[in-house]
């Protein structure tokens, strides 16, 4: 009975908690606005403590359940976050108030994160969801032109190609310019990006003053980028799904000439040049018209990029998992990149003193690559030869006698595609694993260990049909090679975090860090292989004779010792002191260790009394800073002496030996000196400015001084000389209309000026090097560094008196030849009259993008341009054929053979067909500008439409158009650089976001 009453008394309890439950679990809504009653739509809505979680729709409403005493956390960008303690009412609106988003925002520093308002360098960051508007192979791709003072250089178009990046101008003559990259805290050596997803990135920061760069000291002269990859929120559990497919198309193909514009023009030219024509009567042209142009481009190519994440947590752990594919065919056959990377991120905290956690990534990428398919079309494809022969096999020039002594080479772009393999694959695994400590209250210490791991392999096989295999005695010829990169990292990082009276405040760090890369490949490669089946996967099948190995190995090690101090009184005056002290095995004995101090100065001007209540300036921040970085890239071992392998002959036999080289124990890194002042302001929260001056000087640049022959050698590397960089930079951001229509701009322009302040000794000139066609590269006291020098033109000789005249220079000049500057008047042209036609860095670029956003569409548009570019490239076939340069008779675009001098055409502006002594100069190679479109992007937010589906957080639709507008004043495939070896594209994508 007893049982019975109690089991009774249970089941009453258990149904009376029940019923209390239900009566405090309620669905509570409302709407969130901003301090204008704007509905806030996309705004986070999460139960502190929980999993459970929602956003507001594009009206800014919302509905979540909760129990009567939850908390609930309102949030969103650019906005304060509040939280609201659920009471008896079930509605509860919001008001969120805006931040001034440029300096409220968090930014990663090196080795830690600080607010924005109390940085003192300068430093750019560029968020995720900003990279991933361009799909690409490469994340750097997408920084092109969102930066000031960065500028993204893409020479080549081929898949799978890395961009060059340069930090506020060059400041080495020899040693490295590229900055320091760094991945979830591992500085890399091996800084390609192919293997990372722009998806997986969360942020990226570029530091770009000495102030922010020294506490990476010797490996900061060149700036650094910081990439932090996303990680897990607690109570914020979501899967993300990202596809993006898209078509390639070629853009910038210039019209090439037709079979009887060819005759006419090689024909002209032969007989003005040799006074003898390619064709006749008794020879004619073949009855065959090949646009070879279009015979190796494609019509189009695929791209496709997919990622999959899960991304989370809860109580004391956090978590990422993530996959992508991407895959990019070549708009040329047999070239292409494909690559499919995993990560994981995961944060757990152990205890309440520690926390425990890893970043890992894995990843395989393979790249096909075809080498200057394009270059020559403008030197050897002749319309009037074929692809094949009748019988069906590839046509070579070469090999015809009617048309071979006008080649040079074996030549045939399509078989190429099909007679060769060149594939690089490579496995890649950079991670780290750490513990954070909690030793006191504001103190901490967190240790951590690292490795990034490339592995390499080469195939390249040239069948006996290729044109290698023609020039091997039809046999095939190739080779293997292996390469493997390793690094190893272990810091250990203490950091102390005090805030008192509500008035001071401090931070400091240090740091003690070992790092350690080696290097190693391994080389085979042969020719004379009789069976195309087996390729060279099998070496011994090749003539033994031709059969040669290569190998190397290399390593070096960096150790060092850093501290930093930050310092704000009432968030008003702030000071940044960093002292970094590195120990590298790549220099001298005598300069084993090097220090590197900064100091950065900051003035919140808007939190002063007399601005603080402004309604006009939202913020407004003085900033000044010094400091001093070093530059190690020089390679490894060049401060000592090495044993060189020299064979020689002794008594009519061979005989293997060394010869040793001259070390330079005195070696040390090159030495940059920074100023930066910088001002940081806000208007009406509606437009921010951002302006930076800097100087940048870098002393004891490292360079093969010539010594004396009687040392037995003839040069040794020296620290010698000074480079200095002087620039401004400005950033600009505006809300043009901020309501239902939203319009935001925004823009950034960079200017730089280098000049070489000294070389060595007494010398204020060196050769670096020339070509015969005209361009010179040469350092020069007063000149910058990557200056190109050439022949400055004074036009196409178009009258008999410019004739008479231009014959007392050069006495065999005839009318459609082109004219030069004779710059010392004595009467010849030469060297010495070559001028500065300008430098492979532009004058200034800039970037501009703008947004528009209506409900549920959005219009992002950005776009990219530089001015003042000089190309230093001397085999640029497409520019030899328009100009005729160097006697070479190559073919000219449809465009130049339209503007060629001519007996019928006097007022021509390019030189005739066939002309003589035609040389690069100014006209063809300086003041060189383009604009790009990178970025169309047309965006859906269907997330109002479907959200009667509770399950579906978040889903975008989007169509891109890529590169679809370009603009520049030279006919290169590459509108930035002019290069001719690899199209140019244009690229139209559809994709999609989707959140669960």
């Amino acid at each position: 009975m007893k049982n019975k009453i109690s089991h009774l008394l249970i089941l009453i309890f258990s149904i009376f908690v029940h019923l209390t439950t239900l009566a405090q679990n309620k669905m509570v809504s409302g709407s969130i606005t901003d301090s204008n009653g704007i509905p806030i739509p996309g705004a986070n809505i999460v139960v502190k403590g929980s999993q459970i979680n929602t956003i507001s729709d594009f009206d800014g409403k919302y509905s979540i359940n909760a129990n009567t005493g939850n908390v609930l956390i309102f949030s969103s960008t650019g906005s304060k976050t509040i939280e609201k303690t659920v009471e008896q009412s079930s509605i509860i609106d919001i008001t969120l108030s805006d931040e001034v988003a440029e300096l409220k925002e968090v930014v990663v520093v090196g080795y830690g994160t600080m607010k924005k308002s109390d940085l003192t360098g300068s430093i750019a960051q560029i968020k995720g969801d900003v990279l991933n508007t361009v799909t690409s192979s490469n994340p750097l791709e997408a920084v092109q032109g969102r930066a000031a003072g960065v500028a993204v250089l893409n020479n080549d178009s081929s898949p799978g190609s890395s961009p060059k990046i340069r930090i506020r101008g060059n400041g080495s003559v020899s040693a490295g310019n590229d900055p320091l990259i760094v991945v979830d805290g591992f500085p890399l050596v091996n800084s390609n990006l192919n293997d990372i997803s722009s998806n997986d990135i969360e942020s990226m920061e570029i530091l770009k003053d000495a102030s922010s760069a020294a506490i990476y000291g010797s490996r900061g002269a060149n700036g650094v980028i910081l990439i932090t990859t996303k990680r897990g929120k607690k109570g914020q559990n979501n899967l993300e799904i990202v596809g993006t497919q898209g078509i390639s198309t070629p853009t910038r193909l210039p019209k090439t000439l037709s079979r009887d514009s060819f005759v006419n023009f090689i024909n002209d030219a032969y007989t003005y040049s040799t006074g003898k024509p390619v064709y006749s009567a008794t020879n004619p042209a073949p009855n065959i018209n090949t646009d070879w142009q279009d015979e190796i481009i494609q019509n189009m190519a695929l791209m496709q990029n997919y990622s999959l994440s899960f991304s989370g947590g809860k109580d004391n752990t956090t978590y990422l998992l993530s996959g992508n594919i991407f895959s990019q065919d070549g708009i040329v056959e047999a070239s292409g990149f494909k690559k499919l990377t995993l990560r994981t991120n995961l944060n757990h905290e152990y205890k309440p003193w520690l926390t425990v956690g890893t970043h890992l990534q894995v990843g395989r990428s393979q790249r096909d690559i075809r080498n200057n398919p394009t270059g020559d079309i403008f030197r050897y494809g002749w319309p009037t030869i074929p692809v094949k022969n009748p019988d069906g096999s590839w046509y070579y020039a070469t090999e015809d006698p009617a048309v071979s002594s006008y080649f040079e080479g074996t030549w045939n772009p399509v078989s190429e595609a099909f007679e060769m393999t060149n594939e690089i694959s490579t496995d890649r695994i950079l991670g780290d694993v750490y513990a954070h400590f909690k030793l006191a209250k504001n103190l901490t210490f967190k240790t951590n260990y690292g490795v990034d791991i490339s592995n390499e392999k080469q195939y390249e096989y040239y069948t006996s049909k290729s044109t290698a295999g023609i020039g091997s005695g039809n046999t095939g010829t190739g080779g293997q090679y292996y390469r493997r990169q390793s690094s190893q990292l272990t810091d250990n990082i203490l950091s102390y975090a005090n805030t008192w009276k509500d008035k001071h405040s401090l931070t400091a760090t240090a740091v003690y860090s070992w790092q350690e890369y080696v290097y190693e490949d391994l080389g085979v490669k042969g020719s004379g292989f009789q069976n195309d089946a087996t390729g060279a996967n099998d070496i011994t099948y090749a003539d033994r004779a031709s059969i040669t190995n290569s190998s190397n190995k290399y390593s070096s090690k960096l150790i060092s010792w850093t501290a930093r101090t930050s310092y704000a009184y009432n968030e008003k005056y702030l000071i940044t002191l960093t002292g970094r002290y590195d120990g590298s095995s790549r220099f001298g004995s005598n300069n084993k260790w090097g220090f590197f101090p900064s100091v950065g100065l900051g003035w919140n001007v808007d939190k002063e009394n007399f601005l603080k209540d402004s309604n006009v300036i939202s913020a407004l921040k003085l900033r000044a800073s010094y400091g001093v970085t070093g530059n190690q890239e020089i390679g490894n071992y060049q401060s000592l002496s090495k044993l060189v392998k020299a064979n020689y002959v002794y008594d009519n036999n061979p005989i293997f030996g060394f010869v040793e080289t001259i070390g330079n124990p005195d070696l040390k890194w090159e030495r940059n000196i920074q100023y930066n002042a910088g001002v940081d302001l806000s208007l009406w929260k509606r437009f921010d400015l951002n302006l930076d001056f800097y100087q940048r000087q870098t002393s004891d640049l490292l360079y093969n001084v010539p010594i004396p022959t009687t040392s037995g050698y003839s040069s040794m590397l020296q620290n010698i000389g000074e480079v200095k960089n002087i620039g401004f930079e400005v950033t600009a951001r505006v809300k043009v209309i901020d309501s239902n229509f939203k319009w935001d701009i925004s823009g950034n322009f960079s200017k730089n000026k280098n000049e070489i302040v000294s070389l060595y000794g007494d010398v204020s000139r060196i050769n670096v090097g020339s070509s015969s066609a005209g361009i010179a590269k040469y350092l020069i006291v007063g000149q910058p560094v990557n200056s190109v020098w050439a022949r400055e033109s004074a036009g196409i000789i178009k009258t008999q008196e410019q004739l008479t005249a231009y014959q007392q220079i050069r006495p065999t000049a005839q009318l459609g030849e082109e004219m030069y500057v004779d710059k010392n008047n004595d009467k010849i042209i030469n060297n010495d009259d070559y001028v500065n036609i300008g430098t492979t860095s532009p004058d200034f670029f800039y970037g501009i993008s703008t947004n528009l956003s209506y409900k549920n569409l959005t219009l992002d548009i950005y776009g990219q341009g530089a001015t003042g570019l000089a190309s230093d490239e001397d085999s640029n076939y497409m520019i030899f054929g328009e100009n005729q340069i160097q006697n070479r008779n190559y073919i000219p675009t449809q465009y130049a053979y339209d503007r060629m001098w001519s007996p019928t055409n006097p007022s021509g502006n390019f030189p005739r067909a066939g002309a003589k002594d035609v040389y690069l100069s100014d006209r063809t190679n300086g003041d060189w500008n383009y604009f790009v479109v990178k970025n169309i992007k047309l965006a859906y937010n269907l997330s109002s439409v479907i959200k009667s589906v509770d399950w579906v957080k978040q889903l975008n639709v989007y169509v891109n158009a890529q590169n679809f507008i370009n603009i520049a004043n030279h006919r290169g495939y590459n509108p930035e650089s002019g290069n001719v070896t690899s199209p140019y594209v244009k690229t139209m994508l559809i994709g999609f976001t989707a959140k669960f």
